[in-house]
């Protein structure tokens, strides 16, 4: 019975003792004071704009704060009560700034000692103050690049970089890839003018290179990435040219008059991708240009037109440059005969 009574009161003491700390941990923390609603307006403006810090001041145990400031830029301005009560109110101050981007935050202490800080850590940015004018914050330049690091001459490079004006009010007057310090248009390839990704793509000659993104503003103001020197790419190496091919050669009609109008036709194919920068028709000597009849510059059917004289004589041939080095002649050697024509 003895160890029952013993066994009790121990436990009835673990109770109290556990209900008397939880008791002074909650009264503990119900001291601590609380900061809400914070805020600064305007948040941007000039040297005689009035800005008006303001934040909800509530303590649990009806404690008035000892301290309660903004500090803007590691300036205080203390808050005056403006409504409500001193425990449970709205406090605020009026103030000007100096020209420049500032920081804030709040903080606020109660008699007793105890403090809360907004935010937690660290300082919210704002207000932006001019001089005269409106404060125009640095546009920024991040993730720029390029795809590929490497590859040949052949491929297509695509420069990319991300543009962010925090103003947001009016669209940048150019962003550009400088690249091997020839500036390059950028265009808006996703994202917004103000907040988005640009893009250029090019062809590059075999060799080194070197690239850097430039952007101005729409207030004329400039920003590079990086910020100083350059980035380094792509390494661009040479490919080997492929010669070009010619096939299915036709003169409609191969007889008629000399009133007739022929077309000589030719198939034009480069592996390369590459157009024909000289497209002719040899006929009896003569040089006349081929345009393209259908299909794409570097793989299509290629013609011309024209009447001739009566006579069994005629003769041609097609010749055809890729503008790399390369060329075709149909047939290699030699000429075909035709048309026929008679009266």
């Amino acid at each position: 019975m003895r160890k029952r009574h013993h066994a009790f009161v121990a436990g009835l003491f673990v109770v109290v003792l556990a209900v008397t700390a939880g008791s002074a941990l909650a009264a503990e923390t119900a001291r601590k004071p609380c900061l809400c609603q914070p805020m600064i307006r305007p948040m941007d403006g000039v040297t005689r704009t009035t800005f008006v810090a303001s934040v909800r001041y509530r303590d649990p145990n009806g404690i008035a704060p000892g301290r309660i400031v903004v500090n803007i830029s590691g300036n205080d301005y203390p808050l005056t009560l403006a409504r409500g009560r001193a425990y449970d109110g709205i406090y605020r101050a009026r103030l000007t700034l100096t020209e420049g981007e500032h920081a804030y935050y709040f903080y606020a202490e109660n008699a007793e000692g105890h403090s809360e800080r907004f935010p937690r850590y660290g300082a919210k940015p704002g207000p932006w103050v001019g001089g005269r004018a409106r404060y125009n914050r640095q546009a920024i330049l991040t993730r720029g690049g390029v795809h590929f690091e490497h590859g040949t001459d052949r491929k297509t490079y695509t420069f990319t970089v991300h543009y962010r004006d925090r103003d947001i009010c009016k669209k940048p007057q150019r962003v550009t890839a400088v690249v091997d310090g020839i500036r390059h248009e950028m265009k808006l390839h996703s994202g917004t003018p103000n907040n988005g990704i640009y893009l250029y793509q090019a062809e590059l000659p075999a060799g080194p290179h070197a690239y850097y993104f430039e952007a101005f503003d729409g207030d004329g103001e400039c920003v590079t990435h990086p910020a100083h020197g350059f980035l380094r790419g792509p390494e661009v190496s040479e490919q080997p040219n492929v010669r070009p091919a010619l096939s299915d050669n036709r003169i409609i009609p191969p007889t008629g008059s000399h009133r007739t109008k022929y077309a000589y036709t030719v198939h034009y194919k480069d592996a390369d991708g590459d157009a024909p920068s000289i497209a002719r028709l040899y006929v009896n000597d003569i040089a006349y240009d081929l345009k393209l009849a259908s299909g794409k510059p570097h793989e299509g059917l290629y013609i011309h037109r024209m009447r001739h004289h009566v006579g069994w004589d005629h003769n041609y041939y097609f010749y055809f440059e890729d503008g790399r080095g390369g060329s075709a002649r149909l047939p290699a050697s030699g000429a075909f005969h035709g048309p026929i024509v008679t009266r």
